[in-house]
């Protein structure tokens, strides 16, 4: 797996989205410069507190950022229980994925266990599902 580097693209779905907890609590602001919003493929499922984002028939509501400090990539790997070297022990991938729109390729992280008796988030928005469930 390659590394990230300053001025890759990186989209978000869940947790690392603006306004959502782990925005504020990795710094991504001063780390991650704003792109606008992105569609992701696939679908995400309720993890149970958070999301995951699985290959499938659909399009995930994201945002899309250019990374400023690569720094930081280490410890949202660690948040996501990515382990470059141990794929099979992660709980997410993290991968360069074309996007919908716009049309790009970004970093994306990527579910890497089953989903099944999980709920879809057909809107595939994790934010609106969030706040509907309040």
């Amino acid at each position: 797996m390659s590394a990230v580097k300053a001025g890759d693209a990186f989209a978000v779905y869940g947790l690392l989205r603006k306004g959502a907890s782990g925005f504020a609590q990795f710094g991504l602001e001063a780390a991650f410069r704003p792109l606008g919003p992105c569609r992701i493929p696939g679908v995400i499922h309720d993890l149970g507190g958070y999301p995951g984002l699985v290959a499938g028939e659909g399009a995930v509501i994201g945002e899309l950022f250019e990374v400023a400090d690569p720094s930081v990539i280490a410890r949202l790997d660690a948040f996501e229980d990515y382990y470059p070297q141990a794929p099979d022990r992660s709980r997410y991938l993290r991968q360069r994925i074309r996007l919908v729109s716009p049309d790009a390729d970004a970093w994306v992280y990527v579910w890497n266990r089953p989903v099944t008796g999980f709920a879809r988030v057909e809107s595939g928005d994790w934010l609106e599902w969030v706040a509907s469930k309040t």
